[in-house]
């Protein structure tokens, strides 16, 4: 819904606020943290849902439900810093869930020094994400589900990166924009020709939604 610049495009926004007017639910899932996401949906107007944190946290009707604990990716963060040049995003003052690098580190190394501790390490364009074993967008999208009673075979998932993949695969159907990661692309039923939030009217076309 952003540009690689990360400005939001509004024409986006409009799309999805016809889709839900139609009685669809919309949710974010972001791997930003919670204060972030659930003041963009609140801005933008979508109703469903926020998972936040690559799905270690969701938020629906000012209740929270945390899905994943720091406490692993915060020791491995420390070991990490010990050995490698390393810097957290300021928004981790916010982060509950799982801890987030800038991308000024190197993915390979941070991955290398970590091969031995019990973490699962995944990048965005924006930051390298340090989290639990088993952590990922698609545990958000599950209990996202669960707290408005629909299966998972119902909804259609949009992404364009590495950790949008396992909700890609495992929703009723993944859709990746053009400007996607290779992983994305070939984890999605529908690959858009257009990036951005261009792809996601382009895929919410494709489902017969617009």
């Amino acid at each position: 819904m952003t540009d690689s610049k990360r400005k939001i495009q509004i024409h986006g926004i409009e799309a999805l606020r016809r889709v839900q007017e139609k009685g669809y639910t919309i949710m974010i899932a972001s791997g930003n943290v919670l204060p972030v996401a659930y003041g963009l949906a609140l801005f933008i107007g979508i109703e469903g849902p926020v998972i936040a944190e690559n799905g270690g946290i969701v938020s629906f009707r000012e209740k929270i439900y945390k899905i994943n604990s720091i406490e692993q990716p915060l020791r491995a963060y420390e070991y990490l810093k010990s050995k490698m040049p390393v810097e957290r995003l300021f928004t981790d003052k916010w982060r509950e869930t799982e801890v987030a690098l800038k991308r000024s580190a190197d993915l390979e190394e941070v991955k290398k020094t970590l091969k031995d501790w019990n973490v699962t390490i995944e990048a965005t364009g924006f930051a390298i994400h340090i989290m639990e074993l088993g952590h990922s967008k698609m545990n958000g999208v599950r209990k996202a589900a669960e707290i408005i009673g629909i299966d998972t075979e119902e909804i259609a998932a949009f992404g364009d990166s590495d950790n949008d993949v396992s909700m890609i695969e495992s929703c009723g159907i993944g859709v990746a924009v053009s400007n996607a990661s290779e992983a994305a692309k070939r984890a999605a039923d529908y690959v858009c020709k257009r990036p951005h939030a261009d792809g996601v009217i382009e895929g919410l076309e494709w489902l017969g939604l617009l």
